[in-house]
């Protein structure tokens, strides 16, 4: 689901992509056959959410009062598409285009008003609004590998549904199958949730209150940091809070990145580390004294538990030994798997640096998988590609452009690299960390898109649902 409060948009190769850049938003696609009751289904949640209703269809239909639009259309079509007093007919162009969906003449309309649409849509995203997005078409867009709740709503009922469109679009049986089989088949596993329409009202009521409570049980990622080796004043050193319910799991905690954290949402709060480099792991101090100091203020029950190599001994122990603290600290030094809460986090160790034991953490929790890859050498790919093999969300290191001529194996991966793990892994989303301060964060995006499109880069701010 995406969520960020001003993001640019940028094309390349093709694919579209969010550089988030800030707070909440969310966005929820509703999909399915014309008639099924995907627009009663997608108002209806869009009221009870608070979120605007967007019409696709609406949009597309604005472009015919576009005049170059038209022009083009007539010069494709000729004077078929008019009735006899001269009137635009847009079912007699829907015809043909369901009739000639693969034609020449087709692709080239589909093209032009397409080139429209996605402008007006694109602006709407740019709005920073809540929204939910209604259009049969979907997930042959651009927008559709975007991070989104999805909802696809079938018939129980082809006749029924057949009998409603009848008599809303005063079009013929034939023209509607002709619709149909123009249209897309839907993969079911593509979709959060999915509806059997059965076309009575509570049934739908239903479903809305179901995906509301689906929504809130996601997963939300808050990005804390993404920078190294040091913080800027509007960035941190790497840190990242999953929370589910209870479930509050945060990866790594680099200098500065306390600041982005609310710290009346310490309790129960739990800290994995990945390695003991100053970048990961610094802020820890800040939240240890301060859940001293928020228990004897009373507004603390629960000790927070710290998890962390043990390896290096000597920053292990002088962690493990700090005495203004109300938590409690967990070594381990081999691959094993914890139950936090419940979520069980797997660690597995990995290649970084000499003298420091670096593990990637998986985390499993409500049915997803989110693997985070800490430092690591590209001379370890094949252990990361098994560790990381069909996760929802990979959170990988990518310190490097190739443009530093850096050699390929070193202490980190380039962006490229780390586009090239997320593919033969096989994942479904790949987020990038781990900046080097200075650079431009887009460049990474398009260069590990060169091998796995699928990619955002993540900031400061960031409020991700997954």
């Amino acid at each position: 689901m995406i969520s960020a409060k001003n993001y640019n948009i940028i094309l390349h190769h093709n694919f579209y992509m969010l550089y988030f850049l800030g707070e909440e938003i969310m966005i929820v696609y509703v999909a399915g056959k014309s008639g099924s009751g995907k627009s009663t289904l997608a108002k209806g949640l869009a009221e009870s959410l608070g979120y605007k209703y967007v019409d696709v269809d609406s949009i597309g239909h604005s472009v015919y009062d576009i005049p170059f639009v038209m022009e083009q259309v007539e010069r494709l079509f000729g004077k078929s598409v008019y009735d006899e007093d001269g009137t635009f007919n847009r079912k007699k162009l829907g015809q043909i285009v369901f009739q000639e969906s693969s034609s020449e003449r087709v692709k080239m309309f589909n093209e032009l008003t397409w080139e429209y649409m996605q402008k007006d849509l694109d602006k709407l995203l740019e709005e920073n609004q809540n929204l939910v997005i209604d259009w049969v078409l979907l997930p042959q867009t651009k927008y559709w590998q975007n991070l989104a709740y999805k909802v696809l709503v079938n018939s129980c009922d082809d006749d029924k549904r057949f009998e409603k469109l009848l008599t809303r679009d005063k079009v013929s049986l034939e023209y509607l199958k002709l619709r149909d089989k123009a249209g897309i088949e839907y993969n079911e596993a593509e979709f959060n949730y999915v509806i059997e329409n059965d076309y009575f009202a509570k049934t739908i009521e239903n479903h809305i209150e179901n995906i509301k409570r689906d929504i809130k049980s996601l997963i939300t990622l808050d990005v804390l940091g993404t920078k190294s080796p040091f913080a800027k004043a509007d960035s941190a050193c790497p840190s990242y809070l999953l929370a589910s319910g209870e479930n509050k799991i945060m990866l790594d905690c680099g200098s500065g990145s306390h600041r982005f954290y609310n710290f009346d949402k310490l309790d129960g709060l739990n800290i994995v580390v990945s390695h003991l480099h100053r970048d990961h792991y610094n802020d820890l101090y800040n939240y240890m004294y301060a859940s001293l100091c928020l228990k004897n203020l009373g507004r603390l029950n629960h000790e927070i538990n710290i998890y962390l190599p043990s390896n290096p001994c000597e920053i292990f122990n002088d962690i493990a030994n700090e005495k203004l603290t109300f938590s409690k600290v967990h070594g381990f030094d081999k691959n094993c798997t914890l139950k936090i809460g419940e979520a069980d986090v797997e660690l597995r160790k990995v290649i970084h640096s000499s003298g420091v034991d670096s593990y990637a953490i998986k985390v499993s929790l409500q049915g997803k998988t989110i693997v985070y890859t800490g430092d690591i050498s590209f001379g370890d790919k094949e252990n990361i590609v098994d560790f990381a093999r069909d996760c929802d969300v990979l959170i990988c290191d990518s310190s490097f452009l190739r443009s530093y001529n850096f050699p390929e194996i070193c202490n980190h991966l380039t962006a490229f690299q780390a586009g090239t793990i997320a593919k033969e892994a096989n994942v479904k989303k790949l987020m990038l960390t781990h900046f080097w301060g200075e650079e431009e964060v887009l460049s990474y995006v398009k260069e590990a898109c060169e091998s796995f499109q699928n990619t955002i880069a993540l900031k400061e701010g960031n409020k991700i649902y997954i």
